[in-house]
């Protein structure tokens, strides 16, 4: 994935896919967090979108977030370069 493409909100795996209906996740722009998109094992559709996690910096390479869990601090780090693009396939 290119900064572009994350900064347009295009839908993301965080490495590679596994499964088919594997969440995916994409950069929210209005609200300026991470979201987390569930999908339908069957055909890949988004059955609910739901927060993931803030952003705290959009680097050149790549982005630093966090979010809390059960009270703790939680921050995560990513590069572009390792975020894979979701493209839907053909039924």
């Amino acid at each position: 994935m290119t900064k572009q493409e994350f900064l347009e909100g295009k839908a993301f795996y965080v490495g590679r896919k596994r499964y088919k209906g594997e969440s995916t996740h994409f950069y929210d722009k209005e609200v300026g967090c991470i979201s987390k998109q569930s999908r339908s094992s069957t055909d890949e559709k988004i059955i609910i979108t739901d927060y993931a996690c803030n952003i705290k910096v959009i680097g050149r390479t790549g982005f630093i977030g966090f979010t809390y869990v059960m009270s703790k601090l939680v921050r995560v780090k990513y590069k572009f370069e390792d975020l894979i693009v979701f493209v839907e396939e053909g039924i």
